[in-house]
């Protein structure tokens, strides 16, 4: 029998392997397939339903833009893959439902606000919980109209688009495919080329309330607004499939749109029956994405190089003669892991075939004609020249300490920690390389004249990210010690340990290894971790609290032990109401799960009102959090 420790081990794996994963798919190169992805996150959703890793989407934003926290989080759709799972997906949650099936488009995702009918906010999804604030760059765009035909209020979901076209005749070759020319002109500071690009509109999340999806859709038509092709669908005679619709796509009618779609969504059109069936994992369970089945082409492989990453993991990355994947040309992809180059018998001079996962990322899928040869791993990391040895399947880098690679991912993981999303790995990677900064608390020994000195930096851009770095010195002792890479422990897990009595540092660095194995959740192999981390790293510590970097006293009051989610429009600032919770010694969650305590809301029609009512969280108004406060 599986034991709830070793349970809970197997969750904080998932946890970090998920998280790793998607920061390299988002940030650098992939380092596993999307099978072993998927799988991992199935798992994970199987022991621990709304776990945070399995609901995160996308990565945080590093960019000049200004950061804006959605008022709903912007997640994305669960997926089927093959017309099985599409079939069990209907019998199981819409038998003899009518359906709505739009296509899927490839882009950047899009929060557009009107009020009174005129535009006045566009937000990039980032992370599904913080987004950019681009709306001088929306303006710009095609099919966002300054004003609407009536003076109608809404909050808008869509996706900023590069059509074929225009990127054919706009851009000449400067970007790989229609998707990232989008992400990288619409971020574009100048603004410069945004006219080129064009909005699609999918979703009224906030405004006009309707019966069905097909209602939404007409109401975005007539609002003068461009939508995905749609239309209505069943699972009876006489009406097209899902399925039939899917291999129309597949076959012809994708390759003849001017703009790039990755598969179809599938809608319960009754919105009421849409909303009823709640959620999975913080998904909707009404709605679900049908993916297209790679597209695939032979090539030669011509050299593998490997690249060394923020945890010492050393990737092996392909490079193959170029062949045309979706409009896009394509010549290098991530081999993942050296178990991988085994699996595939691969080798220089290799016949491949190489598909785009998902329709975005490269990868190769089969050797069509080998070489009798297996490429061997490298002995020597390559960015420090360190030895390497192999870690389960993947080759790992031995000089934690001194490598370049490792040291900027201690770095980002430290900046993520805090949450301070204007440092971003370009800016890490520059400073390593200068020798500006050799551990975390060389930091905030950076002054403005050293930052201004690094390309594409300047004083003003200097300036604003030490004062960000700097306004967070004072820190929950579990998001310290849990930013600082130590080996198989998080932010959880030292609030494990904080739970557990040990709640200062002095206590933390003085509880010995037997007791730390005693704190429930952390078993022998984390506690043997952090005691060897405290014990080797006391200097790091010193070095953060000599540059002004303390642990904050953990607050307690009225609200010690719960827990607060804010939702929707409130008449006080959402900063304001967080501080009360804090103040009073609550914490402030930015998501619905079974563990939380309370949900503040303004509107009791929306899906994290609906994820309270299914987990029995109890919901406030405003004035009666106040109250709570108060009383």
């Amino acid at each position: 029998m599986v034991t709830d420790t070793e349970i809970r081990a197997r969750i904080d794996e998932l946890e970090r392997l998920i998280t790793e994963s998607r920061n390299t798919y988002y940030n650098r190169q992939p380092t596993v397939t999307d099978e072993i992805y998927d799988a991992w996150v199935d798992e994970l959703s199987e022991l621990d339903t709304i776990n945070r890793v399995v609901v995160a989407v996308g990565s945080p934003v590093v960019s000049e833009w200004a950061k804006v926290r959605h008022d709903s989080s912007m997640g994305s759709l669960n997926k089927v893959n093959a017309m099985e799972e599409m079939t069990d997906w209907v019998n199981t949650y819409a038998p003899g439902e009518t359906l709505l099936v739009t296509e899927k488009l490839d882009g950047i995702s899009l929060h557009a606000r009107y009020v009174d009918g005129r535009f006045t906010q566009g937000l990039t999804r980032g992370d599904g919980a913080v987004g950019e604030d681009i709306t001088v760059n929306v303006a710009k765009m095609k099919g966002v109209p300054e004003r609407l035909p009536k003076r109608v209020t809404c909050d808008l979901r869509g996706e900023i688009m590069l059509l074929k076209s225009d990127l054919a005749s706009k851009f000449n070759g400067d970007y790989a495919n229609t998707r990232n020319a989008a992400s990288g002109i619409s971020k574009r500071y100048d603004g410069r080329g945004c006219e080129h690009l064009t909005v699609f509109f999918y979703k009224v999340s906030r405004g006009p309330e309707f019966a069905t999806e097909e209602e939404q859709f007409k109401f975005l038509t007539s609002m003068g607004l461009r939508t995905p092709s749609w239309m209505l669908s069943g699972m009876w005679m006489g009406v097209k499939t899902p399925h039939d619709i899917w291999v129309d796509y597949q076959q012809s009618k994708r390759d003849q749109l001017d703009y790039d779609i990755d598969g179809l969504v599938v809608r319960v059109n009754d919105l009421p029956k849409q909303f009823a069936l709640g959620e999975r994992d913080l998904r909707p369970i009404g709605a679900v994405a049908f993916k297209f089945a790679p597209v695939t082409r032979e090539t030669m492989l011509r050299g593998i190089t490997w690249q060394t990453g923020g945890t010492g993991r050393i990737t092996p990355v392909a490079q193959f003669d170029p062949v045309n994947l979706l409009g896009a040309m394509v010549s290098n992809a991530s081999l993942y892991n050296a178990k991988y180059i085994r699996d595939l018998k691969l080798d220089i001079g290799s016949r491949i075939l190489v598909a785009r996962a998902n329709d975005v990322i490269p990868r190769v899928v089969a050797v069509v004609r080998g070489t009798n040869t297996i490429a061997v791993a490298p002995a020597a990391c390559p960015s420090c020249g360190g030895l390497t040895m192999q870690d389960g399947e993947y080759l790992v880098c031995t000089n934690h300490i001194r490598c370049p690679a490792q040291l900027v991912g201690r770095l980002a993981q430290w900046i993520k920690g805090l949450e301070i999303l204007e440092w971003g790995d370009v800016l890490l990677e520059k400073l390593v390389a200068s020798k500006l900064v050799v551990s975390v608390p060389d930091l905030y020994q950076l002054t403005e004249g050293k930052l201004a000195e690094l390309d594409r930096m300047g004083p003003k851009l200097a300036a604003k990210l030490l004062a960000n770095l700097h306004a967070k010195k004072t820190l929950p002792l579990e998001v310290l010690l849990g930013s600082l890479s130590i080996p198989n422990v998080a932010v959880s897990t030292v609030k494990a340990v904080i739970d557990a009595g040990y709640d200062d540092l002095s206590k933390i660095q003085s509880v010995t290894l037997g007791n730390l194995s005693k704190v429930a959740g952390l078993g022998p192999v984390k506690a043997r971790s952090l005691n060897n981390w405290l014990v080797d790293n006391r200097s790091t510590l010193e070095a953060l609290q000599a540059v002004g970097v303390t642990p904050q006293e953990r607050t307690k009051g009225k609200f010690t032990g719960l827990s607060f989610c804010f939702t929707g429009e409130m008449q006080n600032k959402r900063g304001d109401l967080e501080a009360m919770v804090k103040s009073l010694g609550g914490e402030v969650k930015s998501s619905v799960t079974k563990k939380l305590s309370y949900l503040v809301l303004a509107d009791t029609t929306t899906t994290k009102a609906a994820s309270a009512q299914k987990y029995g969280v109890k919901c406030l108004s405003e004035d009666d959090f106040l109250k709570l406060v108060t009383d």
